[in-house]
């Protein structure tokens, strides 16, 4: 059994309070529904804007595929 967080209301919505030893970098996760699990994951770094004004611009150097959905974890009881 893992640890619990608060659950609050913010505004219209509904917020989480997570313990010290789960907090992340940044200010925002992306959030996903694993069957009745909730996860949190880092957001993947968008392709810089630089990098993007160079794709696409030879038929050599195309627009870059954005990653796949992160793959699940095992099984947890």
């Amino acid at each position: 059994m893992g640890d619990t967080a608060k659950v609050f209301r913010s505004g219209g919505s509904q917020a989480i309070r997570l313990p010290k030893k789960y907090r992340v970098e940044g200010d925002e996760v992306r959030i996903s529904r694993q069957g009745d699990r909730i996860v949190l994951e880092a957001p993947r770094h968008p392709w810089s804007r630089k990098f993007l004004d160079l794709a696409g611009s030879t038929d050599d150097f195309p627009y870059p595929d954005e990653p796949g959905p992160a793959k699940p974890g095992p099984e947890l009881d």
